[in-house]
């Protein structure tokens, strides 16, 4: 749950910073590594961020689209480490069932 609510607050703390722009040339992908630095950051402190000097001059569509990149590429990994634990858990189950049967 904690992390669920950390995400939604550095979601928002990407959705605030497509409001600027600058006319600078910026690479895309140094943007997005910025971009999962500042969230994986802001999920283990709760700390809102800031636009990445790596993104000035990324307009704000493109800043969008890494945004979502970078949200959905972390619902990715949070579920498939929530589908490990699941997996984990059943076969730690089986176990003890077969060791405990008859």
């Amino acid at each position: 749950m904690k992390t669920r609510t950390a995400a939604c607050a550095a979601l928002l703390a990407l959705a605030a910073l497509t409001g600027c722009n600058s006319e600078a040339k910026a690479d895309p992908a140094a943007c997005k590594a910025a971009m999962e630095k500042q969230f994986a950051e802001a999920i283990a402190s709760g700390k809102e961020g800031t636009r990445p000097d790596a993104c000035a001059g990324i307009d704000d569509k493109t800043l969008q689209k890494l945004a979502g990149e970078v949200i959905g590429d972390q619902a990715t990994d949070e579920l498939e480490k929530s589908l490990d634990d699941i997996e984990a858990s059943i076969d730690a189950g089986l176990e003890d069932l077969e060791t405990t049967a008859p």
